[in-house]
């Protein structure tokens, strides 16, 4: 299995990050690879004091020749400022990932985790030498996403 992560500064508040990358309906628009996205199921789960969100969410992902899309159980836990998702089906043998996002004084502090091993042997060959970089590059769509709609 490979585990990458990486941690960023925000200007933006934990909530508005969160409340951005919640959105998964929204990142075929601005994330790169990502062609199709929909949350199919959403339901509320009590934990605790609080509650949580479950989502059943589809991904359509498209990189050169190779196209193969995924569902995923997917937890929204605001009250933590935690997002997990984990791969039902699709290219993977194992896939999680999991943000946190912490407020700081000048904006939030956010770990993207992702934890990964493909099922496909040609997949694991070719695409997973690259995943640091492309895990760079869909952070980067987000921090550039939450500049375009909370302004600089």
């Amino acid at each position: 299995m490979t585990k990458i992560t990486l941690k960023r500064q925000s200007p933006f508040s934990a909530d508005l990050m969160f409340a951005m990358v919640a959105d998964i309906d929204r990142y075929h628009e601005f994330l790169p690879y990502c062609v199709a996205s929909r949350v199919k199921t959403r339901t509320t789960a009590p934990v605790g004091e609080g509650s949580q969100e479950l989502l059943k969410a589809e991904l359509m992902i498209r990189y050169k020749i190779v196209q193969e899309s995924f569902m995923s159980n997917v937890t929204l836990d605001r009250a933590q400022g935690v997002i997990e998702a984990r791969q039902m089906t699709g290219p993977f043998k194992h896939l999680f990932n999991q943000w946190v996002f912490e407020d700081n004084e000048v904006g939030s502090t956010i770990e993207f985790t992702l934890d990964f091993e493909f099922r496909v042997p040609l997949l694991r060959k070719i695409i997973a030498p690259l995943m640091g970089r492309a895990v760079e590059t869909m952070v980067g769509a987000f921090e550039e996403r939450a500049r375009h709609i909370y302004g600089d």
